[in-house]
């Protein structure tokens, strides 16, 4: 596993402690050497403690409906129906 296309579809699992040992050290060594890949783990591993610690505000009414409108639109877009 050398490439971060590979590394990346493992980072959820490397992140859970859910990668068995000979893998986990693979990722580990090109995370050594690469900064985007390590900069993916740092973003997600922070991702999930937002998550598990933060509190959830409810969005301005007006501005939920922009994005739930703005969301539809890409979904409609890439897939060609809601």
């Amino acid at each position: 596993m050398s490439r971060c296309s590979e590394i990346a579809q493992q980072l959820s699992d490397y992140i859970d402690g859910e990668l068995d040992q000979e893998l986990c050290a693979e990722l580990e060594k090109h995370l050594a050497g690469c900064n985007n890949c390590r900069l993916m783990v740092d973003n997600l591993r922070l991702t999930v403690t937002l998550c598990k610690d933060g509190s959830c505000d409810d969005l301005p009414e007006a501005l939920q409906q922009k994005l739930n409108d703005k969301l539809a639109e890409r979904w409609k877009k890439k897939f060609g129906r809601l």
